[in-house]
């Protein structure tokens, strides 16, 4: 329960930071695309590569292909659950790839990442990583193609843009470098981890500088922000928890377990980012973002204690 105060606080600490300073005007609300540009292009694809180069383990290796057909298809079910309230539900065409997009993706980068190595060790930070490249694939392929939808955005996400992008090599060099075991010169390693490390970070203060452009005290005003966060935080991870009992292959494992925790996990931060770079929903985007990262405190726990 510490570890995952904790780390919120320190998320929340960041959004604010941001948010401050968009209110101060000490960064223009005019460079806040830009900044999103930078982590979509640059340091994202550093913290993806860095996650994918360790040591080869044989058993790990095992774990880590079924916790990727694992993610392959938890993506895909939440994604179908997504089409399903939107249109249960009647939500507009311009809040439906929010919608999708929250229910698919987690914020299993930011906040996962270090809540698996904190729980679960080297093996759970290393698993979680590998459902990693699943989201990172799908957030900017599909993803991108969701939070664009229904918009007039001024750069057309081609079939190409959405398979060959900075994210996606990262994840393919990760892996080429992972099991051939390439060395990296220890430079270079360190050059690396200095710009992946702002990844986390910079991601909160972008999502901090969206919510200045909005009143806070209607952040949490409207139906809307409230339904997304209970099916993010409770329904997706319950049944995803429910369907893992029902696995025994993935009943009782650590890979289970991280896919539950990645289910419960609050909204992941690229749906701010990317609305920004792109100028759609930001204001549904961000508040969904601050509302679920703010109660999955409380959510996290509950629903790791009540799968296992």
């Amino acid at each position: 329960m510490y570890v995952i105060l904790s780390r919120v606080v320190i998320l929340f600490a960041l959004i604010f930071l941001g948010f401050f300073i968009g209110k101060k005007g000490i960064i223009r609300k005019s460079c806040t695309p830009d900044l999103s540009n930078f982590l979509v292009k640059v340091t994202l694809p550093a913290t993806v590569f860095l996650s994918m180069v360790r040591p080869f383990n044989e058993e790990l290796m095992q774990q880590s292909i079924w916790i990727f057909l694992a993610a392959i298809i938890f993506h895909i079910v939440s994604m179908l659950l997504g089409l399903l309230l939107v249109i249960a539900l009647k939500i507009p065409e311009k809040s439906r790839g929010v919608w999708v997009f929250v229910c698919m993706f987690s914020n299993n980068g930011f906040m996962g990442f270090p809540l698996a190595m904190s729980v679960y060790g080297d093996d759970g930070m290393f698993l979680m990583a590998i459902a990693n490249v699943v989201s990172n694939f799908l957030i900017f392929s599909l993803g991108m193609k969701l939070l664009t939808k229904y918009y007039p955005v001024k750069e057309k996400i081609s079939l190409k843009k959405m398979v060959v992008n900075n994210i996606n090599i990262a994840v393919v060099a990760g892996l080429v470098f992972y099991l051939f075991q390439i060395p990296l010169p220890e430079m270079v390693t360190d050059l690396l981890a200095y710009v992946g490390d702002l990844t986390a970070g910079l991601s909160m203060i972008v999502v901090g500088l969206s919510l200045s452009r909005i009143d806070l005290r209607t952040v949490m005003k409207g139906k809307d922000v409230w339904i997304i966060s209970v099916v993010r935080l409770l329904a997706i991870p319950l049944i995803t928890a429910f369907v893992i009992k029902m696995v025994p292959a993935l009943d009782g494992k650590l890979m289970g377990k991280i896919i539950v925790m990645m289910a419960a996990l609050p909204a992941a931060s690229s749906a701010s980012i990317l609305t920004e770079q792109y100028g759609t929903n930001t204001q549904l985007a961000a508040k969904t973002v601050f509302v679920s990262t703010l109660f999955s405190v409380a959510t996290i726990p509950l629903v790791m204690a009540l799968a296992f």
